[in-house]
């Protein structure tokens, strides 16, 4: 009876490693951004869960212990995969991981997938693939503020709000800047987020766009001056 007890319970052993191995080979030649890493995430925690529930002397059998080793693994590198997958990763973050694994490696082909993934034992650099992240999540932000900045210009918000008027001597259309208001409100605006992009430990990464529109602002802001100035003084005379 003892024998076949210790039979059954190595049995249900190899079935859940089995188990793992099969889920494993399904996943392995998929590519990086093709991944389901939360369905995968639940698949793993199941199989963890079954050999939570093994009494506690097969859980010291080697066999268990390299199951929980390999699925631990997996769930402790799942988080990793997800930062990495975030929209705000650029060359530049990948080039930095490159680095930091010694292992050169190419994120958009299709031959970068789970398998090759785990071949770089991202868990030996969390610590700096969360640093990599977290600076391509805030260098984002800077990126979508200078996109918001280019656009509004580019846009109709910015348009000077004119009207025509007659002019008294000659009878003449002529067009008068009604209000500037909303200009200088965009021109203050902006001025500020530049000036707090320039002081950003980031800054090197945008130094040509945010040294562009900086000097385009001035440009604008200057030659609203001017226009306004012509404008008074063709105010006197009228």
């Amino acid at each position: 009876k003892l024998v076949e007890k210790e039979n059954a319970s190595l049995l249900q052993i190899w079935s859940i490693k089995q188990e793992w191995d099969n889920e494993w080979d399904g996943w392995k030649y998929i590519n990086f951004y093709d991944l389901e890493l939360r369905e995968m995430e639940d698949r793993a925690s199941d199989i963890i869960f079954k050999v939570s529930q093994l009494p506690k002397e097969e859980k010291k059998w080697k066999v268990t212990e390299v199951i929980n080793e390999r699925i631990y693994e997996f769930l402790n590198t799942i988080p990793l995969l997800t930062m990495l997958r975030d929209e705000s990763m650029r060359d530049r973050h990948w080039n930095s991981l490159r680095i930091e694994v010694k292992e050169d490696f190419d994120e958009t082909s299709p031959d970068f997938t789970l398998e090759k993934v785990f071949s770089l034992s991202l868990l030996q650099h969390q610590e700096r693939i969360e640093e990599i992240t977290s600076d391509a999540r805030q260098q984002l932000k800077i990126e979508n503020s200078l996109a918001n900045i280019e656009e509004t210009w580019n846009g109709s918000a910015t348009n000077l709000d004119f009207e025509p008027v007659t002019t008294k001597g000659s009878s003449e259309t002529c067009y008068k800047v009604r209000s500037q208001e909303n200009i200088i409100q965009f021109i203050e605006e902006h001025s500020a987020e530049l000036a707090k992009h320039k002081s950003s430990p980031y800054y090197k990464n945008f130094d040509d766009k945010i040294e562009t529109w900086e000097n385009n602002i001035a440009k604008i802001t200057e030659t609203l001056e001017i226009l306004m100035q012509a404008q008074e003084r063709w105010q006197y005379p009228e």
